[in-house]
């Protein structure tokens, strides 16, 4: 079901959202890969090596790009998610409770924005936890291992959550190891893992900027304070569902245990109300979609790994108990509530996207030359209006504009809001830069052409001794 809403995701265009548009402008314009940031390079790698790919095949058309983007964005961590269950022996295949649940109640948090590199980055974690935990020893095997772990140094910030307990899960294959081979190389694993959490760690305490530095911080400080969950009067119901499903699964322990079979019937129906009313959320309150809400909880599921792993630790003293409660049906109808009220709700503010994107696109069939953010404003509906800017980003205008230009003929451009003179964007808009003007799939004749008129009337404008043309 992930799958699928991943799929619709990506054919609505909702990759384009946040800093997915200027990634894959980049791409399309550069042809090559964007490593943007040195803590998430494998990230990007992931992320673009489709695209990319494409783009060498000859695939010009930017929708297509952006469709093949936006679908390695959102699928690739629920394919890792997948992989992790092959990975666990028979006998351990209960634990794959755990990455589904970070994947329901922590990715699907924030998944509306595809371009999250922390939810990939925690999608990685759980394969390679359990790879290291489960492995057979060999010299296949054993080199695989090692090159499953070199990405990780470089995968994300929010990683340095993560390495320890790889560290320890390496730590624990090598206090179980019988020859003296596999001891060697469960040391020499483990010495690796703790050199990632210390360059992991590295990246946050030493930043090489200013700038990097309220980046790496701002991952941490916007999950710790729960803004990702309520903010700028709108609500995160992911995020939300995920916390109670959570909760009921905990009490469902006790009420499993204590055979309090009304108890579970009445968390039954909670689970299921609570799905029910985030999936039609998008469609029945105005404040139950946020792109920006979505945006902030990116880095949520990295939060959950320590106490989800830490929990998996202490329910193995209970190996028996624990199996037999996460097989049971309980857990699998608290388990499909949660992901069909996720689907739902991830479907439905996907059909708020495509309406989004509409309304953008009938902005640049309906003018020439450059128009201004509140001009654009000013001309859509009061809930259009509304819509235009809940969706959008704050710099992304322009570079929307071009990926959404028809066949890539450029002719409109609507500018980003005034953010001040420090604010940063792709390109100027009344400039371009000389890699979009250079680039075969893009053609800016109209819009040079309008924006050339526009400058021009803005001069007489400007000149009162010019009489203004009848």
């Amino acid at each position: 079901m992930c799958a699928l809403a991943a799929a619709y995701g990506a054919y609505a265009l909702r990759g384009l959202h946040a800093d997915g548009a200027f990634h894959l402008l980049s791409l399309a314009s550069g042809e090559k890969f964007l490593l943007w940031e040195t803590p998430r390079n494998a990230s990007y790698l992931l992320h673009q090596w489709a695209t990319i790919l494409a783009i060498t095949l000859g695939v010009d058309n930017l929708i297509v790009l952006a469709r093949i983007h936006g679908l390695t964005m959102l699928m690739t961590p629920i394919l890792f998610i997948a992989l992790s269950y092959f990975v666990l022996p028979k006998e351990y295949k209960h634990l794959f409770i755990f990455p589904v649940f970070y994947y329901l109640a922590g990715v699907m948090a924030g998944a509306f924005s595809a371009i999250g590199e922390a939810q990939l980055a925690g999608s990685y974690f759980w394969l390679l936890f359990f790879t290291i935990l489960f492995f057979r020893t060999g010299l296949f095997t054993n080199i695989l291992v090692f090159a499953l772990v070199l990405p990780i140094f470089v995968i994300h910030e929010t990683f340095v959550l993560m390495a320890p307990f790889l560290a320890l899960a390496g730590l624990y294959r090598l206090l179980r190891s019988k020859s003296t081979k596999d001891r060697l190389y469960f040391a020499a694993l483990t010495a690796l893992l703790i050199a990632v959490t210390a360059v992991v760690l590295s990246f946050i305490l030493v930043p090489k900027s200013e700038y990097y530095e309220t980046r790496s911080l701002s991952y941490f400080s916007t999950i710790t304070s729960l803004a990702f969950i309520r903010s700028y009067g709108y609500y995160n119901p992911p995020a939300i569902l995920g916390l109670i499903a959570g909760f009921i699964l905990l009490v469902g322990i006790y009420a499993t245990r204590r055979g309090l079979v009304k108890v579970q019937r009445i968390l039954w129906i909670v689970i299921a109300l609570a799905a029910l009313l985030a999936a039609i959320s998008p469609l029945i309150a105005e404040r139950a979609l946020s792109a920006k809400l979505q945006f902030d909880a990116r880095s949520y599921g990295p939060i959950l790994i320590p106490p989800l792993v830490l929990l998996m630790a202490v329910a193995s003293l209970r190996a028996t108990q624990t199996k037999t409660y996460i097989q049971s049906g309980f857990v699998a109808g608290v388990v499909l509530a949660l992901a069909l009220g996720q689907v739902g709700w991830n479907v439905a503010a996907t059909n708020e996207w495509r309406h989004y994107i509409a309304s953008f696109r009938g902005l640049l069939d309906n003018h020439r030359g450059l128009i201004s953010h509140e001009q654009a404003l000013a001309e859509l509906s009061p809930e259009a209006g509304r819509q235009l800017v809940n969706m959008s980003w704050g710099w992304t205008y322009p570079t929307m504009s071009v990926i959404l230009a028809e066949q890539g003929k450029v002719q409109t451009i609507i500018e980003n809001p005034d953010w001040g003179e420090d604010a940063w964007e792709p390109f100027d808009p009344k400039t371009l830069s000389d890699e979009l003007l250079n680039s075969h799939r893009l053609d800016f004749s109209a819009y040079l052409s309008a924006l050339a008129e526009q400058q021009a009337w803005s001069s007489e404008s400007a000149d009162p001794t010019k009489p203004r043309p009848e």
